[in-house]
């Protein structure tokens, strides 16, 4: 519901939230509502107590247009001008410019966007091979088990035919 009242700061409650563009990663004190971006795509129910009522996305339709867009610049199926137009359809719906090309890259910016905070990030990285580059506060990585997890070895003392993954 839009009320076209600024969103108020738990602390103090007289102070509108300040939306700023400088992240800081780890802040705390009288910047912990006032400094960096927030994200609000799928509002909390802070009206109702015990279960809420928010949705779940399992998957929406813009994630399974974008994975069939990059399937088909993986050499699937279909041509780049109807991948284009797969990611055309999301950024029309959304009111941006539309692409007039279509890259791995590209569509890899796209899918941080449209997916943002939906924790699809990492493995698309990976899948891009990206995930071991530098970038914002993370530094380059030359070490390659990053990119899959340890198995806990709980499960490798109760299950002998797991071996553990390569580096741990």
């Amino acid at each position: 519901m839009s009320t076209n009242k600024p969103l108020m700061a738990r602390n103090p409650s007289t102070a509108p939230l300040s939306f700023t563009r400088e992240v800081t990663i780890r802040t705390s004190g009288a910047t912990l509502e006032t400094a960096g971006i927030r994200p609000m795509k799928y509002a909390f129910d802070y009206a109702v107590t015990g279960q809420r009522n928010n949705d779940w996305v399992v998957f929406r339709y813009s994630d399974v247009l974008l994975m069939q867009a990059e399937a088909v610049l993986r050499g699937g199926t279909g041509s780049a001008s109807e991948a284009l137009d797969l990611v055309n359809k999301i950024r029309t719906n959304r009111g941006v410019t539309n692409f007039t090309t279509l890259t791995l890259d590209n569509l890899l910016d796209e899918r941080a966007r449209e997916l943002y905070w939906e924790g699809w990030r990492r493995q698309d990285l990976i899948r891009f091979g990206k995930f071991l580059l530098a970038w914002q506060e993370k530094a380059a990585d030359p070490d390659p088990k990053t990119l899959i997890y340890p198995i806990p070895s709980q499960q490798i003392a109760v299950n002998p035919n797991l071996k553990q993954n390569p580096g741990y």
